[in-house]
């Protein structure tokens, strides 16, 4: 029987700024199954990488208003005191940030930061520390010596492959993994998705993977959710997605992935766009989020849909779900 790893509800996410209050996520659901990888997609500021920081606690809480649960082991991580939350990030959950240089320290070895991530959590002394670094350099294709070199005496891949190691240093029951290939070029994003699929398995990881990307999501995903305005439009098993998207905005990011096979006399022809913007969130929209940019929009968009439930572990906010 399947068990939930992580359950979201209801999660919203306010920013107190000197512009004004931007609401980043507005009643979030999300329930990730165990040993699933799951996929987290949508445009560049929709609120997928607020969603995971949220989790992990990492936001200015001076400046920042929670709401909502987001259950783990029968706790809610929205109330857990600081040194609670602190034992569970980098140990039961970890995460691979998308600007691997930007989250490594320049001043200390790769091997080094390794170590650190383990003895914040792990009671191993320093000779078990290094081999145990040695073996994660290994396990992510690296060459133990690595852990002796600077992040940027590394490439970009190589970089990614030290975050992974370190991700996954404490046995982690969740990984989320945000924008990992953002900064990779495409042989290399290839790679670094297929040791993510591959430790997955080893390890029996549940994995929140966010991209902005629906094809990497369509190979590498079991369920995805897709966000758009802060809020999850449509969830689903990802074949079914493919053959039958619920949501408008779900078919239209679908029809954006590009095609292989592309007949010779359409080589030229324009990749489809979704016209628009999604709508600035100091002042969130009455009614579907969605709607000034849906060709199927009318008057009943002005109020905010519903979720419904359409079985088989599918769900859509639309007032038209599954109308083509």
């Amino acid at each position: 029987m399947e068990t939930e790893c992580l359950s979201i509800d209801n999660l919203s996410c306010d920013f107190l700024t000197v512009e004004g209050i931007v609401y980043a996520l507005s009643r979030v659901n999300l329930q990730l199954k165990r040993g699933e990888i799951h996929g987290l997609v949508g445009e560049s500021g929709c609120g997928k990488s607020v969603t995971s920081r949220a989790v992990l606690g990492l936001v200015d809480r001076k400046h920042t208003r929670l709401g909502g649960v987001v259950w783990f082991d029968g706790k809610n991580l929205l109330t857990l005191p600081e040194e609670e939350i602190r034992s569970i990030r980098g140990k039961r959950i970890s995460m691979i940030f998308q600007d691997p240089l930007n989250s490594l320290s320049p001043l200390e070895t790769v091997g080094s930061q390794i170590e650190e991530a383990m003895a914040n959590h792990l009671d191993l002394k320093q000779p078990e520390l290094r081999r145990r670094t040695a073996s994660l350099l290994e396990k992510v294709g690296l060459h133990p010596d690595t852990g002796r070199q600077y992040p940027f005496e590394l490439s970009g891949g190589m970089q990614q492959r030290v975050m992974i190691a370190q991700a996954i240093s404490c046995n982690p029951e969740l990984l989320i993994a945000d924008e990992p290939t953002t900064a990779l070029d495409l042989t290399i994003q290839a790679q670094v998705l297929s040791l993510i699929k591959n430790l997955q398995k080893e390890l029996s990881l549940t994995v929140l993977l966010i991209t902005h990307n629906f094809a990497l999501v369509t190979e590498n995903c079991d369920r995805a959710s897709v966000m758009y305005a802060g809020r999850i439009v449509e969830t689903a098993p990802v074949r079914s997605l493919i053959e039958s998207a619920a949501h408008p905005y779900t078919r239209a990011l679908i029809n954006c992935i590009p095609r292989s096979n592309t007949a010779e006399g359409n080589r030229r022809a324009k990749l489809p766009v979704i016209f628009g913007s999604p709508p600035r969130l100091y002042a969130p929209p009455e009614g579907c989020p969605f709607a000034p940019r849906c060709p199927k929009a009318d008057e009943a968009c002005a109020k905010k849909p519903a979720v419904t439930e359409l079985g088989e572990g599918r769900s859509v906010c639309c007032h038209y779900p599954g109308d083509t």
